[in-house]
């Protein structure tokens, strides 16, 4: 008989010291245990979009050159006001209290409103000025949108909604801010105020976020303790088999409250992520354990030898996602960076809980005993993919018929970004951006840079306002020079006119109506003359160069796990065959995606990338029962189907049923995630049960 490696001698002893001297172990681990709760306890959520794009991106070089000409970009916040008839005296009084009263809320700089727009040719407010007094309240604005851009992106068509922004003073914005701004707006009840925007808008996935923090992770781990206990049926190893991965979550938590690490959108299912997989390799564990039992050695040392022969497997699977999260280091996004580093230590320190915290416990409580039967839940997969795999050529060709039909679809996929993905469900200010859609009021507030020509300064500036506004009214006349004078840039060589755009809350792409806008400056001989600047442009445009780049990110990782499978196992064969069986997974989610009509998006690629770093798990459980099998391909291979299969088809149960609870998130993008994931791991089962083994007796025979 083969001779263990020395690594693996080394495992087994270090496994036996555990079991045998169990207490002092336990008490270090209780001791970290409770020190990582305290510091969870400081663990915050913070949403900030606009830490997707880094500093070196052209839209955040945009942003900075801006500020050089113009002054620096503030946060604002925008107000949507409705009435069943602004157009009415009690409607305009409401109105022009509420704005009077905005201006003396703490921390206000600038009000900008249909009630503060000047009149034409002087100073002082155009709606409640003389050139306006003779005609009814419905005339005014009919007037203002008719002769002023600025006030037809202000207000509706039905003059029913109007849309306020408010400035704040450096570093008075955030929550205290748009709190007061909500309680002065309370007080004109004839209004209905929502505060909507891009910083509303983070405040509301903010809260979402919370709450799925409250009620997913908990709901998860319930889900995978029922699973847990309907396998094994024993109390004593669901404790066995469960408290590592609570403990190592718990950890995660401490890591991230200690070292001041926020929650953001594209963390807000990590944490289940984290525990349905090392609820996944507790199970193997477990399960091996009860194997080795039955070989007929005493407990302890089966329970050493099984938990240092699973050791490798898990923690290779663990080193998997662990490329995977990496990855997402390459864009130049500080969002998609902290997750990778983030992703990478809780998968870690998961693995340390489930590898120190499983022979403790196993010691302490006893369990698994020997006589300790498998479950037989999942038995009856074994035998149809035992069946299958005899006939390799078989399998080999319907594996590259899969291949090739998911690739075909998979070559159809497209990029893009779409604020849908962010907008909670139901929440009042997505309710409130479909109705400013649906009137044709935008609450993203950018603006478009336009180049003067030393010749003739304002022609490019009228050219460029007939295509913002529909006329270049704006831009003539003493009233309308005196205007376009504030928005010139400090060396006086551009103006910045604002637009508004929607934030997109219906499920299209969010870049609809700037790609509209940007063809239009091109027809209009301006693109080479202008430029359109502000944090949702930069979010906008730098999205899809972020999807391509995690798309590189994707293609280095399977590079890097085929890479060392074939490293591991000492076969280049081994290595590519892997790839094969867990590139249909990851084509098979992408073909999913087109044929639902959905775009590669960043949650979609994340998922994708994470999604490869987890299917591969089955695949290397198995390839490690085959390595550990003895005498033929075929014998190996069947061992390795009757050991690895049920626990696959077990844990693969727990990852979807963990991670279809995001599903019911209210955030689209992260139910998106979650599912995307349980979806690649369903594949991947079917893949590694029916299609590996027989690529295996097919090569290596």
């Amino acid at each position: 008989m083969q001779q263990p490696a020395p690594s693996a001698s080394l495992l087994v002893r270090a496994f036996a010291r555990l079991l045998a001297r169990p207490i002092w172990p336990g008490l270090v681990l209780a001791l970290v245990t409770l020190l990582a709760l305290w510091q969870a306890t400081q663990i915050r959520v913070a949403v900030d979009l606009s830490g997707l794009i880094g500093s070196g991106t052209e839209g955040a070089r945009a942003i900075d050159r801006y500020s050089a000409r113009f002054g620096p970009l503030t946060a604002e916040e925008v107000l949507l006001v409705r009435a069943p008839d602004l157009a009415s005296e009690a409607g305009l009084a409401a109105l022009d209290d509420l704005v009077l009263d905005l201006q003396f809320v703490e921390g206000v700089q600038q009000v900008i409103s249909l009630a503060g727009l000047p009149a034409p040719g002087r100073e002082g407010a155009w709606l409640s000025g003389p050139e306006l007094a003779d005609l009814p309240p419905a005339g005014r604005l009919a007037t203002m949108r008719r002769e002023s851009p600025l006030a037809a992106q202000l207000i509706n068509e039905g003059l029913t909604a109007t849309l306020i922004v408010v400035a704040p003073e450096r570093g008075q914005g955030g929550d205290a801010f748009a709190a007061r701004l909500a309680e002065t707006a309370a007080n004109t009840p004839a209004l209905a105020t929502e505060i909507v925007g891009l910083l509303a808008v983070q405040r509301a996935i903010a809260r979402e976020l919370i709450h799925d923090l409250g009620l997913l992770v908990p709901l998860a781990t319930l889900i995978c303790l029922a699973f847990t206990a309907l396998l094994f049926r024993s109390a004593r190893a669901v404790v066995v088999i469960a408290l590592p991965p609570i403990t190592g979550l718990v950890w995660f938590f401490g890591a991230l409250g200690a070292s001041g690490t926020p929650i953001d959108p594209l963390m807000g299912s990590l944490p289940v992520v984290l525990i349905v997989l090392a609820f996944s390799d507790s199970v193997h564990v477990y399960h091996a354990a009860i194997h080795a039992l039955r070989r007929g050695m005493a407990p302890r040392p089966a329970l050493a030898r099984a938990l240092a022969e699973t050791a490798p497997a898990a923690a290779l699977t663990s080193l998997t996602t662990i490329l995977a999260f990496a990855s997402l280091a390459l864009p130049d996004s500080p969002s998609l960076n902290r997750m990778a580093w983030a992703g990478g230590l809780g998968m870690a320190l998961c693995l340390a809980s489930v590898l120190l915290m499983t022979p403790v416990l196993m010691r302490l409580l006893d369990r698994p005993r020997a006589g300790t039967r498998a479950p037989r839940l999942f038995r009856g997969l074994v035998p149809g993919a035992r069946a299958l795999a005899r006939h390799g050529r078989l399998v080999a060709l319907l594996a590259a018929l899969v291949l090739a039909g998911l690739w075909a679809l998979q070559s159809r996929s497209d990029l893009g970004f779409r604020y849908g993905d962010y907008l909670p469900r139901g929440a009042p200010v997505t309710e409130a951006l479909a109705i400013m859609d649906a009137e044709g009021l935008g609450a993203d507030r950018m603006l478009v840079v336009v180049e003067d020509d030393p010749a003739a300064p304002l022609d490019r500036i009228r050219a460029a306002t007939r295509v913002l506004y529909g006329s270049d009214a704006f831009a003539r006349g003493a009233a309308g020079e005196a205007m376009l004078a504030r928005m010139a840039s400090r060396d006086g060589g551009a103006h910045a006119l604002p637009v508004q755009l929607p934030i997109a809350a219906s499920d299209v792409r969010a870049d609809q109506a700037l790609a509209a806008l940007e063809a239009r400056l091109a027809e209009a001989g301006l693109a080479g003359v202008t430029q359109i600047v502000g944090p949702g442009y930069a979010l906008l445009t730098e999205g899809p160069r972020i999807v391509e780049s995690l798309r590189w990110g994707l293609y280095s990782t399977i590079l890097a796990i085929t890479l060392l499978v074939a490293l591991v196992h000492r076969s280049l064969r081994l290595g590519l065959l892997a790839l094969v069986v867990n590139l249909i997974p990851i084509l098979g989610v992408e073909a999913w995606l087109v044929l639902w009509g959905r775009e590669l998006t960043i949650m979609n690629m994340i998922a994708l990338t994470v999604a490869f770093g987890i299917a591969v798990d089955d695949t290397l459980h198995l390839l490690n029962r085959l390595r550990l099998a003895r005498g033929s391909t075929a014998r190996r291979v069947d061992r390795a189907l009757v050991e690895a299969g049920p626990p696959m088809a077990a844990t693969t149960t727990i990852l979807f049923a963990g991670l279809a609870v995001t599903l019911a998130s209210a955030l689209p993008g992260l139910a998106v995630f979650g599912g995307l994931i349980a979806l690649a791991v369903a594949l991947a089962l079917a893949a590694d049960l029916y299609l590996l083994p027989g690529l295996i007796r097919w090569s290596l025979r």
